[in-house]
């Protein structure tokens, strides 16, 4: 439990305005831990679960010693790269520094390169040499190679954010020439939710005897701030229940409806929209600029329900796939998906109620990510998941893995509906799952790309 107060870590008054105007009252344990640390200088390697500040808790020192520094030197340069294995996560992290430094904005630049823009676009940004630089890998070394980017010189800190996919989502190589062109000494810091061997292997190349931060928390909020149920029940049943729950309120507030697969989120958007429930989707065909303005439509309430799409080629990435197949070609995966997409990592969905598991997730780790969507800081949060008789052998993975086998009592508690209770709309959702053809999903498909590429150009 944190016991300090953002006051009492020695931050400059600009930045505790900014922290003040966040509404966040005192630090979170990660931020408690590393802030101070890494105000001295020291390289960090923290483990801490989504959701629990840790792009902050890189953020508030970073911008503290470049505060600092900025006091005796007067010459404009990159002095910080931030690493995102996400587009989306780029643009995030470059909102939340902008956020922190909104009373020192003329002092502190940050920009964000991780988009898909041409590179050539971002040549006049990179030339006003910003302070903090945010990007992929791969983006920041075409930067670097075409000498757009030059930090040798400059350079004083690096983030590798969510490290333990920066390898698996391909990025290994362009991370290594990356390394070569900057300065020997520099303060780094890894931040993970996990500490896997690419972690490991990380540790070994960019960090120079760290302040290894293992904090002994749980994987998931405790039950206090996060509720967790789930329904055994078959296929058709998934529809008939979902329908019934939204219909009669029984789930409120904004809600991630999670599915594995992208067809499988047009069928679930085409069959609610047959009961006027609007939602939008979220997978990884859409263009990065349509990503990030849904999630934003999201975040600010322009709908209740988000369809997110968890593949399984992403949700777990192959790694050292590039060694066996070829290098891919860059930012993409099959079938035109981009394969720098993660929604259950790296996306901040704002003030999210309920997470609804409509297809069961493919891994435990999986089900902690998606799980990790809510009950973020001390909001409270739901998570649901529907699960069918085959799966019956992954909920007992899960529950072993959060704790729940053998101590007599499940984790995922049983959601009590009764569904005879319900059956008189099943013949309803029959109709409807029969108007879900194939020829409509792939239309559906066509219909919502043109629809977010014509309102990005638009906006």
């Amino acid at each position: 439990m944190a016991t300090l107060r953002f006051h009492e870590l020695g931050l400059d008054d600009r930045l505790l305005k900014a922290i003040a105007d966040l509404g966040w009252a005192k630090p979170t344990l990660i931020q408690e831990k590393a802030i101070p640390l890494a105000m001295e200088g020291k390289d960090i390697l923290a483990r801490a679960r989504t959701g629990s500040g840790k792009t902050a808790a890189y953020s508030i020192p970073i911008i503290q010693n470049l505060l600092q520094s900025k006091l005796t030197v007067s010459e404009q340069a990159v002095q910080v790269l931030i690493l995102v294995p996400t587009k989306e996560l780029g643009q995030q992290v470059q909102q939340m520094i902008r956020q922190l430094t909104s009373y020192c904005s003329r002092d502190i630049r940050v920009a964000d390169i991780s988009g898909q823009v041409d590179v050539s676009a971002q040549r006049p940004i990179l030339m006003e040499k910003p302070d903090i630089v945010v990007g992929t890998p791969s983006r920041v070394l075409c930067h670097m190679n075409q000498g757009t980017l030059c930090v040798r010189d400059s350079l004083q800190a690096m983030v590798i954010d969510e490290a333990d996919l920066i390898f698996s989502f391909g990025f290994e190589d362009d991370l290594k020439n990356l390394l070569c062109q900057l300065p020997k000494i520099f303060q780094s810091f890894l931040m993970s939710a996990t500490f896997n061997e690419d972690v490991q292997a990380l540790k070994e190349l960019v960090l120079h005897n760290p302040v290894t931060l293992k904090l002994e928390e749980s994987q998931l909020p405790d039950s206090s701030q996060l509720t967790q149920y789930q329904i055994q029940c078959e296929e058709e049943d998934k529809f008939l229940l979902l329908y019934t729950l939204l219909k009669l309120s029984l789930i409120r507030g904004k809600t991630i409806l999670f599915v594995n697969d992208v067809d499988r989120s047009y069928r679930l958007k085409l069959f609610l929209e047959q009961f006027s429930i609007p939602t939008c989707v979220l997978n990884s065909e859409l263009p990065v600029q349509s990503r990030c303005h849904i999630i934003a439509q999201f975040n600010q309430g322009f709908y209740d329900y988000i369809i997110a799409t968890d593949e399984h080629s992403l949700a777990e990435p192959r790694k050292k796939e590039k060694k066996a197949t070829g290098r891919k070609k860059k930012g993409k995966g099959e079938k035109g998906q981009d394969s720098e997409y993660g929604v259950s990592r790296g996306i901040d969905f704002q003030n999210v109620s309920t997470v609804l598991n409509f297809d069961f997730p493919l891994s435990v780790d999986s089900y902690i990510h998606r799980a990790g969507r809510t009950a973020r800081a001390n909001n409270p949060g739901v998570v649901l998941t529907l699960v069918a008789h085959t799966e019956l052998s992954l909920l007992a993975e899960i529950e072993e893995a959060l704790g729940g086998t053998g101590t007599g009592e499940s984790v995922l508690c049983p959601y009590r509906f009764r569904m005879e209770e319900v059956e008189g709309f099943r013949y309803r959702c029959r109709d409807a799952m029969r108007s879900v053809t194939k020829q409509a999903i792939k239309e559906a498909r066509l219909k919502e790309i043109k629809e977010e590429l014509y309102s990005t150009l638009r906006n």
